[in-house]
């Protein structure tokens, strides 16, 4: 508890001490009152430690020392912590994969054990079939027998139409050898056993055929399904030339337009870009090919009937 404490400064005079003190030597002149605080007790009192110099640099290292000791420790600690929680993580994801292993293996086992069993119910019924299969097998050696009597026909139809190909070719040949001579009239072109008259004018489809039976012939009459007998130079040409109706055309149709009566639902036929096409526009001006039979010698008239056509 604080108390007040006086300060003095006293000052003690000279000579004897029977000597009266003078009033400027009195022990309590500066004397101030103010506060006083307590002193401290024995009890109470701070002890001040004096460390040796000598061990101060000691005592650093060993503090160093020991705070690497520390810092090593936690690092390890943190390691070894570390590895551990890696090592669960392993752990875990270990026991879950061959968790799903195992429930694979067990899919897969059962899965086998049902093909084993449809294994066994395709063997049995393979076997039945077996049997069967037997049977047809006589019965497909029967119809190879047959189709190998229709193919020993067939190959003599084969040589018979080589015969009359090679017969064809003969005809072509003599053909030929009315080039140079007056197979076909002036202006007109031997192609493919043919006389055609290509035209340089156009004209309506019914003019064209009218054109042709002027010249005692008649429009070209192509089937769509042979190859076009007309010479390269018409095929590749942007131009469109009329032609006559096919053999596959309705008769009614077909007999109107040879008797020049047609009708809206006629349709034309000519060769544009090397194919035919139909045109329901008769009356379009085109260019027209006409055609009939050459000439032929006293030698090549005995061909025959499929020389003169």
């Amino acid at each position: 508890m604080a108390q007040n404490v006086v300060y003095a400064d006293l000052k003690f005079a000279e000579g004897s001490p029977s000597t009266v003190p003078d009033e400027d030597d009195s022990p309590y002149e500066n004397v101030l009152p103010g506060p006083v605080t307590a002193a401290p007790s024995p009890e109470h009192s701070p002890r001040r430690w004096h460390i040796p110099k000598a061990l101060l640099p000691a005592s650093l290292v060993l503090l160093l020392l020991l705070l690497v000791t520390i810092v090593a420790l936690g690092a390890c600690y943190w390691q070894v912590t570390r590895s551990l929680q890696d090592t669960s993580r392993d752990h875990a994801a270990e026991q879950g994969r061959l968790s799903q292993e195992l429930s694979a293996r067990e899919q897969s086992l059962e899965q086998a054990w049902m093909e084993l069993a449809w294994a066994r119910a395709e063997l049995q019924q393979a076997q039945h079939e077996g049997n069967i299969s037997q049977k047809e097998l006589e019965s497909l050696n029967t119809e190879l027998g047959l189709v190998m009597e229709v193919l020993g026909k067939t190959e003599k139809e084969m040589q018979e139409v080589q015969g009359k190909l090679n017969k064809s070719k003969s005809t072509v040949s003599s053909l030929r050898a009315c080039v140079n001579t007056d197979c076909c009239p002036s202006g007109w072109v031997l192609y493919r056993s043919k006389c055609l008259f290509i035209s340089v004018q156009k004209m309506s489809w019914l003019s064209s055929m009218n054109d042709c039976k002027q010249k005692s012939a008649q429009l070209l009459v192509q089937d769509g399904w042979l190859p076009l007998t007309v010479p390269h130079f018409v095929q590749e040409s942007t131009e469109k030339y009329w032609i006559g109706p096919s053999s596959f055309y309705d008769r009614k149709v077909a007999s109107k337009w040879q008797d020049s009566s047609q009708t809206s639902k006629t349709s034309c036929r000519a060769i544009a870009n090397g194919k035919i096409v139909l045109y329901s526009q008769c009356r379009s001006f085109f260019h027209w090919i006409c055609e009939k039979s050459p000439k032929l010698s006293s030698t090549s008239e005995t061909q025959p009937p499929l020389l003169a056509k």
